[in-house]
């Protein structure tokens, strides 16, 4: 058998090994050792390093998988988000807000109730009109009023995945 000669990385302690040999064991220090071959070169490194630098990246490899995850999770939510918005005339967008929303359908059923008080008084077959507009008022608050209400369920569901998987992250690097 082939023996090649070493030093431990730990106590530099002299080893001699077989030369297909993976890992050993010193005598003098106990440490564990793993054996690389490189062309023609041997050298020892101390396995509880290995361990050591392991375990780092597996937290690190862990870390920046929870970060991806997260990452994931807010690029879904602006693609939700963005089906919910409102585009105005001038090109800004808005999400729904009840509001604005209850606001507009009030003064667009008021309009319509003046307008068929007035038309009706003058020209009664023209009071048709107001109460279309009353109508239009109530049918697109109850619209705008439910768009707005699931825009808040999601944006509820999205804050509240988010805490859960920081929270995971926090756990994960406690521990």
């Amino acid at each position: 058998m082939k023996l090649i000669s070493l030093t431990c990385n730990h106590c530099g302690a002299p080893l001699d090994v077989p030369k297909s040999a993976k890992f050993v064991t010193c005598a003098y220090c106990n440490a564990r050792l793993s054996i690389h071959h490189t062309g023609s070169t041997y050298s020892t490194e101390l396995l509880d390093e290995i361990k050591q630098t392991t375990d780092t990246l597996v937290r690190d490899v862990e870390k920046l998988k929870g970060n991806s995850e997260l990452d994931r999770l807010d690029r879904q939510w602006d693609r939700d988000r963005s089906q919910f918005m409102s585009t105005h005339e001038n090109g800004t967008q808005s999400v729904p807000s009840k509001g604005p929303i209850l606001f507009g359908t009030g003064c667009v059923a008021m309009f319509g109730v003046f307008w068929t008080i007035l038309a009706g008084s003058m020209f009664p077959p023209m009071a048709l009109f107001g109460i279309v507009f009353i109508l239009f008022a109530v049918g697109s608050g109850i619209y705008g009023s439910k768009k707005a209400d699931q825009y808040e369920q999601a944006k509820r569901s999205y804050h509240q995945q988010r805490r859960k998987l920081i929270a995971e992250q926090n756990q994960a690097e406690a521990d």
